[in-house]
């Protein structure tokens, strides 16, 4: 009796169990896809909304923002372009000034160490030529030796056509003057030879030799120790390259003096220097010293 009691016990206990289970099976039963569909739709949704609103704000609030507080404004750059501006004129203006500056130091320590009276023989007269000879005239100076197998003769050339187009510029300036009085004309520039190899450059050589060059070019020679003075006086390097009496070169600096109508120093022209530009220098030149002179 009592094993049969507790087996209907047992039988009604595993149906309970059963019917719980079913029960719960059912209420978790998993939704179908199309749930999770709409869910995935709605949620990008959503975010696609509030993209679209920040999209909308910053745009309708920094349309009003953007010209005051970004970082350069349209009235920034302005003022750096201003300020630039100013700087750049600032130091344009500054360096013109110390370049003149510095060139008007030049030029008055040049007057002090260049040029001096000189005492030597004109060899187209075989008469005294000293320095005072050159005064009232612009005067183009260079130290060279007859024999002097290229560099002499070139640079003579060059001299002899800056002296063409210095005279054909000074003809131009005096014709078009509306005052074409004598005091408002340009002085001539005399070119001048003087050699540096007395020993072998007689009056006679030297006459024959500037002959070949131009017409007013004046030679001027003299003895050893008159040539040397001379040279001396403007700084002219020279010196013979071997003992030989007479087969021999002279080495020596390759500069033009530009002097004024007082004799005083105004500038020098090395060998880089072509012949047109080098015309143009020297004109600029008289102009400014003459009229600094009148």
């Amino acid at each position: 009796m009592v094993m049969s009691m507790r087996r209907l016990f047992a039988a009604s206990l595993e149906r309970r169990c059963a019917s719980t289970s079913t029960t719960t099976h059912k209420s978790f039963t998993s939704p179908p896809p199309s749930f999770f569909l709409r869910r995935r739709h709605h949620s990008h949704k959503q975010q696609h909304d509030q993209y679209l609103r920040r999209m909308m704000y910053s745009t309708t609030s920094g349309s009003g923002s953007n010209n005051n507080n970004s970082p350069v404004g349209w009235k920034s750059l302005l003022l750096l372009v201003l300020t630039g501006s100013g700087v750049l004129f600032f130091f344009e203006n500054e360096k013109k000034r110390r370049m003149k500056s510095i060139a008007e130091n030049q030029k008055g320590v040049g007057k002090a160490a260049v040029g001096g009276p000189f005492e030597l023989i004109n060899a187209a007269t075989n008469k005294k030529f000293t320095d005072k000879d050159l005064l009232g005239n612009f005067c183009l100076i260079y130290f060279g030796f007859t024999t002097c197998p290229d560099i002499c003769p070139d640079e003579l050339e060059k001299m002899s056509e800056v002296i063409d187009i210095v005279e054909k510029e000074t003809e131009k300036k005096d014709n078009s003057s509306n005052t074409p009085s004598s005091a408002n004309k340009i002085p001539p520039l005399v070119p001048v030879f003087i050699s540096i190899d007395p020993e072998r450059d007689t009056t006679k050589v030297v006459k024959e030799y500037v002959k070949e060059f131009h017409p007013k070019l004046i030679g001027l020679t003299g003895s050893k120790e008159q040539c040397a003075k001379a040279a001396r006086a403007y700084r002219v390097y020279y010196h013979k390259t071997n003992e030989s009496s007479k087969d021999y070169l002279v080495d020596h600096s390759i500069i033009m003096y530009l002097i004024d109508k007082r004799g005083d120093f105004v500038a020098f022209y090395g060998k880089n220097y072509e012949a047109r530009p080098m015309a143009m220098n020297i004109l600029e030149h008289i102009s400014s010293v003459s009229n600094d002179q009148k």
